[in-house]
């Protein structure tokens, strides 16, 4: 065989080789848009939020509020005198190297309509840095709500779901959401329970509390909470305060992410299979798809910080006047400034 033959089949040959590795190639892209497509499939997929009237948004409201006792020294402010962004603020806009996604744990039981959102953690990933942040709004945050007025952080999400929970948010702190998921209290049992539990270090008063509700076997360190255990400690606040009821739920998520996070991608798709049914979403299937392309890479060696908004030295807490003998406790005169400037060291 001459040396032109030699080349032309060693060329053949080359060309189906390389035919061959591309057909691999797009099957496996086939089957993976087929897997995403029945993972997402499985997603409670929210298309149309329902709205509240101002009038039902105001009842509801009401329904929070604590009577004023007569002899109650508390002092109370008016509305009008709480200091409340106005939605002309500066935006820094936050970059193509950032992805925030929402968490929403929902004040709901099985059967409910939309609650109030219990719990609001914006989980940051900073592609430049490799850093995930998971950040606490606390939900007495008194804001000014698109369309209803000053009242509550977390009813937002009860009179307009995600994307007027969004807003408030971009209006108040500049902050771009992504895309959300939500949880109820069953759904947040669930997913845990399905990783195994968590591993959390519990103080003698946390200890003593979850022993009282009837949690057996554990003590003061690190213990593994099962689903039920873990939503009693992410939501206690009666041994302390609220403050330190948001960093449990820190606690529990960062405590996930450090021991899950080295996951193969295979197994990571397995959980997902298990978890997504547990989850609502307002995000496309192109939109989830594009995130786990992007964001996977990062997890293995991320390093994983917490944040809470509005910060300590950035407001006041107290009791506003709603109403006529009706009182309701809040963070209020917020400087919401000096919470975008920290917000924004994220984003860098």
């Amino acid at each position: 065989m001459d040396k032109a033959s030699s080349q032309k089949r060693s060329g053949r040959v080359a060309l189906i080789v390389l035919i061959v590795f591309l057909s691999l190639i797009l099957i496996a892209m086939s089957a993976f848009a087929i897997y995403v497509t029945y993972l997402y499939n499985k997603i409670g997929f929210i298309e149309n939020e329902t709205t509240v009237s101002p009038e039902e948004a105001s009842s509801i409201a009401l329904n929070e509020a604590e009577s004023i006792e007569p002899d109650n020294t508390d002092p109370l402010l008016n509305p009008e005198d709480v200091e409340v962004e106005d939605e002309d603020v500066n935006h820094l806009g936050q970059g193509e190297h950032i992805v925030n996604i929402m968490l929403v744990g929902q004040d709901a039981r099985k059967g409910e309509r939309v609650q109030r959102s219990d719990s609001m953690m914006l989980v940051t990933f900073n592609l430049n840095t490799k850093t995930i942040t998971l950040t606490s709004l606390m939900r007495d945050q008194y804001v000014n709500i698109p369309g209803y007025g000053s009242t509550k952080l977390n009813h937002a999400y009860q009179y307009g779901g995600m994307s007027l929970m969004n807003e408030t948010l971009y209006n108040h702190f500049g902050i771009e959401i992504d895309g959300n998921f939500e949880v109820d209290f069953s759904g947040f049992e669930d997913i845990i329970d399905l990783l195994g539990g968590v591993e959390i270090d519990l103080t003698k008063k946390e200890v003593a509390y979850l022993k009282e509700k009837g949690c057996k076997n554990i003590q003061v360190g690190k213990n593994r909470l099962a689903g039920k255990w873990a939503l009693w400690y992410a939501r206690l606040r009666s041994i302390d305060t609220d403050y330190a009821r948001a960093e449990r739920q820190r606690n529990v998520m960062m405590s996930l992410f450090e021991a899950y996070k080295e996951l193969s991608y295979t197994e990571m798709l397995s959980l997902l299979n298990e978890i997504l049914p547990l989850l609502r979403t307002n995000m496309t299937l192109p939109q989830i798809t594009n995130f786990a392309m992007e964001l996977y890479p990062m997890f293995s060696d991320a390093k994983v910080e917490t944040l809470r908004i509005p910060a300590d030295g950035t407001f006041k807490g107290g009791y506003v006047k709603v109403s006529e003998g009706l009182k309701l406790w809040c963070q209020y005169d917020i400087d919401f400034e000096a919470n975008r400037e920290i917000l924004n060291k994220i984003f860098e």
